[in-house]
């Protein structure tokens, strides 16, 4: 989607301001709305490039005046001869500020659905490590939906919207847990030996775990400020949460505590490493808020988020090294 349409309604006495800040390189007047009633609708056909700063532009000019609304409509393609339409369908396509809010919040509370998913998901992936049938847990992977949560606080930091930080802490938070109490309520119901393949992997933490969720963060920062979230990202985080998660309560279901432990190591070293690579995918993609006060404030908060996951991956990555080269 290299061209979105921007409809700006506003009081009928705004309208030519908002003409005035659309009057530039990438944009275009596309119409406004019949002279009826107390408020119009100014819409633009915007590129990608521009659009972003069109955005910020216009709440700007808008700021001082009541009741105006901004809607973006995403178009699949546009046919033109332009030059510059050609050369912006072969820039690289990057989501906006606004609709990476709307995006992610959607997906980011604690709802009724979203506790249903994850007990589902977690019902399977149990099931399927206590098989050791890999197919059965990549199934619960594409029902877990703790990729939203997941990426909404560390949107929520780098954008410095606190709604959004503690709506994804929590549903993070409460999904881990019901993971977890499934987990424990099958480890006491049903008789399966915790040395099977796929559980046993669970309780097993190296280095590669610590590789494989930094690249999890990566991609699911990078797919979704590309505007290219697909399932299969979702998947991945999901791999690195919620068999975690899972096993952590089978074992604690059958008193395997030194085994809990080990998956609870190898949860915390996920999260660690995805909220840490996401926020950096986030600062280098330029994700960050409209103003500059706002970022002044914001800033010191992204310091703190990145030293508290850098640390805490460090003193992760140390005990795995201690019990690699001690107790085993």
């Amino acid at each position: 989607m290299t061209h979105q349409y921007i409809h700006v309604v506003v009081p009928r006495d705004a309208v030519d301001k908002v003409i005035e800040v659309g009057e530039r390189e990438g944009v275009t007047l596309a119409g406004i709305s019949a002279a009826k009633g107390p408020v119009r609708t100014v819409s633009f056909l915007s590129t990608h490039k521009v659009q972003q700063k069109l955005l910020d532009d216009l709440q700007r000019a808008l700021h001082d005046t009541p009741d105006w609304k901004i809607a973006i409509n995403p178009l699949d393609a546009v046919v033109s001869k332009s030059r510059e339409d050609k050369a912006e369908n072969e820039t690289e396509i990057s989501e906006t500020r606004e609709e990476l809010l709307a995006q992610i919040s959607r997906n980011a509370g604690l709802t009724p659905t979203f506790l249903i998913l994850v007990a589902i998901s977690a019902v399977v992936a149990a099931l399927g490590m206590i098989g050791d049938d890999v197919a059965v847990i990549i199934g619960a992977m594409v029902i877990a939906p703790l990729l939203g949560p997941v990426l909404g606080s560390i949107l929520g930091v780098t954008l410095g919207e606190k709604n959004l930080i503690v709506q994804g802490l929590l549903a993070s938070a409460a999904g881990i847990a019901l993971a977890v109490a499934i987990g424990a309520a099958l480890g006491v119901v049903l008789p399966f030996d915790v040395t099977t393949g796929e559980l046993a992997a669970r309780a097993s933490v190296g280095f590669e775990n610590i590789a494989l969720a930094l690249a999890s963060g990566v991609a699911a920062a990078l797919s979704l400020t590309a505007g290219a979230a697909s399932v299969l990202v979702g998947v991945m985080v999901a791999v690195a949460l919620m068999p975690p998660a899972a096993a952590i309560g089978l074992f604690l279901g059958k008193a395997q505590w030194l085994m809990a432990g080990d998956a609870a190591l190898l949860l915390a070293v996920n999260l660690a490493s995805i909220h840490l690579s996401g926020q950096l995918v986030f600062i280098v993609r330029g994700v960050k808020p409209r103003t500059r006060y706002r970022q002044a404030k914001v800033r010191q908060a992204i310091r703190f988020s990145l030293a508290v996951s850098g640390a805490l991956l460090v003193l992760l990555a140390a005990l795995i090294a201690w019990q690699v080269l001690v107790v085993r």
